[in-house]
Parts: structure tokens; sequence; C-alpha cells
């Protein structure tokens, strides 16, 4: 048939399928609603649990994707977010997904699948717990507070997973935890990096500069803000952008627009939040922090107060594994003394945390173009430009409508 680009395997297969010419040619003419693409139904696959499907190469890149990077109750549909598989529930849900993951993608991700249902049960049990100084899992079943890592030979308390002090003895967690803020009166995310481990002023430096903090939960994680801004708590379970901790919601469960059910995830990040800022030029950054008159002398040198770089020129910041596991690994790439001692990516995210901290709008620097769009995605309506209006007034009125409407402190 002219114009339809049907290989010559999958003709065959829809003759052979097939009845009659309508037959074949609904076999021939699916179309995958996340990709668009038009394929035939041999290479369709549908979900068990609803009633969407997906071509293969969709659901090979999202779980893919998904086991590497997500826990194991966010490989639900990517369409539908369906089904809901907190508590026991979802084994049977798991079990069907295990049979197309093992048949669809590398055996080195179905391992992790596995590995990961394997960890989900464990945490179901009401006395497994991580340790707080080496993330090994295991069951405490002694009747103390106290638990004792046979790994890294460290303690925890099982209650509120937090490293064991000595102070803890005796004392119920909000006791210890009240305690100590009273005698170490420092801002809380050096006070609880400092509680896990006696560290210098320059490594708790570091880490306060490496650290996400759940918005949920308050577990404050000494990672590396680099790559993927899509963060999952591994406590609480809880999902937000790493860099300005507003929430990420399933598509269909969004209400944010319209086109928020065919996208995976949707997060309504504000437009200083590193998710815009990371494709703006350094230069463009320098020029919007010297705006608020804001010094980059207050980014914090890598080498100096905190070593963040070594003495081979590598930028040392943490970042988790790519490969599915826990541990994290130094950046590697070059530290430049023009980055204070970072690499740019990480240069690049200190400058974007400065904006945040010091309340820079990035409007002040937006085109009209940019105006346009950001008005577009907030739903504001936009306003008209007046007969013989001239342009730079008109960019103005675009500007005020933009940072009144949709302000960065109410976002």
């Amino acid at each position: 048939m002219e114009g339809r680009g049907f290989s010559p395997s999958d003709v065959m297969e829809a003759v052979q399928l097939s009845r009659d010419l309508p037959s074949a040619l609904r076999f021939l003419t699916h179309c995958c609603p996340i990709c668009q693409e038009q394929v035939s139904f041999s290479r369709i696959i549908s979900m068990t649990h609803c009633s969407c499907f997906l071509c293969q190469t969709c659901f090979k890149t999202f779980f893919l994707s998904a086991i590497k990077e997500k826990s194991v109750d966010q490989l639900v549909c990517p369409q539908c977010g369906r089904p809901e598989v907190r508590g026991q529930g979802g084994m049977e849900y798991f079990n069907l997904l295990d049979t197309q993951i093992r048949h669809f993608l590398p055996p080195q991700i179905h391992e992790l699948f596995q590995r990961k249902l394997r960890d989900r049960a464990l945490q179901d049990m009401p006395n497994f717990c991580w340790c707080a100084h080496c993330s090994f899992g295991m069951l405490h079943e002694a009747d103390r507070l106290r638990m004792d890592c046979p790994s890294c030979k460290k303690s925890t308390c099982c209650q509120c997973r937090s490293p064991w002090s000595p102070q803890h003895q005796g004392l119920s967690c909000h006791q210890t935890s009240s305690l100590q803020q009273q005698q170490n009166p420092l801002d809380p995310q050096t006070r609880t990096l400092q509680q896990q481990s006696p560290l210098d002023p320059q490594t708790s430096s570091l880490l306060r500069h490496n650290s996400i903090e759940c918005p949920s939960c308050q577990v404050l994680f000494s990672l590396s803000r680099g790559g993927c801004l899509h963060f999952t708590c591994s406590q609480c379970l809880h999902q937000f952008c790493g860099s300005c901790s507003r929430p990420f919601t399933p598509g269909p469960a969004c209400s944010f627009s319209a086109d928020c059910g065919s996208k995976g995830l949707h997060a309504h990040h504000p437009r200083d939040c590193l998710y815009h800022l990371r494709d703006w030029s350094l230069a463009r950054l320098h020029l919007l922090l010297q705006y608020y008159r804001v010094s980059l002398t207050w980014v914090e040198p890598a080498n100096g107060t905190s070593p963040a770089s070594s003495q081979t020129g590598e930028c040392l910041v943490l970042e988790l594994r790519d490969d599915g596991g826990r541990g994290e690994e130094h950046c590697g790439r070059p530290a430049l003394q023009e980055y204070r001692g970072y690499c740019q990516l990480h240069y690049k995210e200190r400058l974007v945390d400065l904006v945040r901290r010091c309340g820079a709008d990035p409007a002040v620097l937006f085109t009209p173009t940019e105006m346009r769009a950001e008005l577009q995605r907030w739903h504001v309506a936009m306003p008209t430009k007046k007969p013989e209006e001239p342009e730079p007034l008109y960019t103005h009125r675009l500007r005020l409508t933009l940072t009144n409407s949709v302000p960065l402190r109410k976002q």
C-alpha cells in the first residue's frame, strides 16, 4: 500500500494471523500512546492491571530507567499510574511484571529488579532497619533501641533510624534529640551531619553543600544534586525535586494541565529551579547575580574551606551511582580554578543554589519569548500589545504581569 511503511516481516505476520484485509490493517496500525509511533500488534505490550498499552520500545525505555532510578513501588503503568502496589496487594502485579521484565530487558536489569523487590519485602517487616552508617539492612529483634551493624560494626537507633550516640542510652529519641540541639546550637543540616560522625569543620562544610533534605520527613542525604532532579526518599517514599523540593505527581493524578495525563511525571518547578536554570550559560547566571548585587565570593570554594577538589584536580563531590546501588562515588570531572575548585556542572549548581538563597528572580533577564512561555505554563492571560505601543514598554508590561501573577514567593 503506497505511503504505508509496513515492514515485510510485519506484513507476513498480519497475513498469517488475519482473515481479511481490514483485520490485517488493524493488526498493523496500532499507535503507541507514548511515542505516537505506528507499530504492529505484535510489538504492543499490554499492562497487566489496567487497560493501558505501549510499544516495546517505550516499555523498555521506561522500565530500564525506572528500575535503575526509582523505588520498586514506582514501577507502575507510566500512563495511568496504576495499580496501587503498597502493602501485600502488589505482589500479584509484581509477579506478572517480573515475567515481562525478564523477557524484554537485559538480565542485569532483571536481577536489579528482583533485588529491589526483595528489599521491599524486607522493609515491610516491622523489625527491619537500615544501618545509618553503611546502608546495610538487617532484622533487629532484640528488645533494645541500639542496633549493632554486623557489616560496619557501628550502631543505629532502630526507632528513629539515627546514628547511635552515648547520650541516647537510657533516653527516648525525642529526649536525645532535644539534648543534642541544646549542646549543638548549629543549623539543622550541620547538626544532623555532625551527629553521624565526628567530622572536622571542612568535611562538615562539604557535606552541608552536597546534601538533599526530604521535604516530607526531613531525612538528609549527603549526595550531589547532579543529574536527574527526580528523587524518591528511601525512608518515606516521598517524590520531590532535588533543587526546589516541589513534589513530583504522577501524570493522571495531576490537575495542573490537560497534558499531565500523557506524561509519566509532572512537576511544577518554579522558574528559579535548577530544572530550568541548568540550561542557562554561566555568563547569564553571573549576570543575574550581578543584577541583585550578589558577590560570586559567596559561592563557597571547593578548595580552602571545603575539600571538594583533590590534588589531581578532580571534582570530589559525591554522586549516586547509576547502576541502582546505594553507594556514592566521586564526580571525577576536571575541577577548574575559575569554577572555584568545582567542575563546571557542580559550579553551576552552586550558582543556582545561590540564586535561590538570595531570592533572585530570573524573570529580570527573560526575553519576551521566555516570558510568554512562562505565562502560558502557569495559565496566565497574555497581555495584548496596544496599537503603536513601543516594544520596550510592552516588554515591561509582560514582565510585570509575570512577576505579579506568578511571584516566586508564592510558588
